[in-house]
């Protein structure tokens, strides 16, 4: 199957370029951990990683949450499309504004994925991100700026953009709290359940 143009370009990018991009990860996930912990005496740390763009951030990812967390990390990936995944472990192809499968889990991460999703199905990936997790999991999505303050219905690259207030009045009615924590380019909006 082809890729499309958005993995194209990313597989397309030399190993340095995503390992920067990875490193910039793990900087906003210290960022994350240094102002909230996650409740959890599991052993392994079960993550569910949402949408990934490039096969390279699969064992990126694994490494930054064990280093991170001091301990050892299942990490299942899932997305709606896997041929640009090829050859990685634990990889599911799923799309995740359906209920996430193998619950529960420790933590789910979805890095700049809301953007991707048509508006009026962003929050059933949020709902499922919530749904997923043990007590006192942590729900952790990552987005740019732009996604949540320009104005109208999409960015300027046509993707969509993420109505942040909207979907933080809805957690808080499921009886939830949500931090924004600031990001270099953004924030991240994390859900303890």
């Amino acid at each position: 199957m082809v890729l499309s143009n958005y993995h194209q370009k990313y597989s397309s990018l030399p190993d340095e370029e995503i390992a920067k991009r990875a490193n910039e990860k793990r900087i906003e996930l210290v960022e994350i951990f240094n102002r909230l912990s996650l409740s959890s005496d599991s052993t392994p740390i079960r993550i569910a990683v949402l949408g990934c763009g490039d096969k390279r951030f699969v064992k990126h990812h694994k490494d930054i949450f064990q280093n991170l967390l001091q301990k050892p990390v299942e990490l299942t990936t899932f997305d709606i499309s896997v041929d640009h995944l090829n050859d990685e472990e634990d990889i599911i192809q799923h799309d995740c504004t359906l209920p996430i499968s193998n619950p529960p889990y420790d933590i789910t991460f979805a890095h700049v994925l809301l953007k991707f999703i048509e508006t009026e199905k962003q929050w059933e990936l949020i709902k499922n991100s919530i749904d997923a997790l043990k007590n006192g999991g942590l729900a952790i999505h990552v987005l740019d700026k732009e996604d949540y303050e320009t104005e109208g219905t999409l960015l300027a690259n046509g993707q969509y953009v993420v109505p942040l207030e909207r979907w933080k009045q809805k957690i808080k009615k499921l009886g939830l709290e949500c931090k924004e924590i600031p990001i270099k380019y953004g924030l991240a909006l994390v859900i303890q359940k």
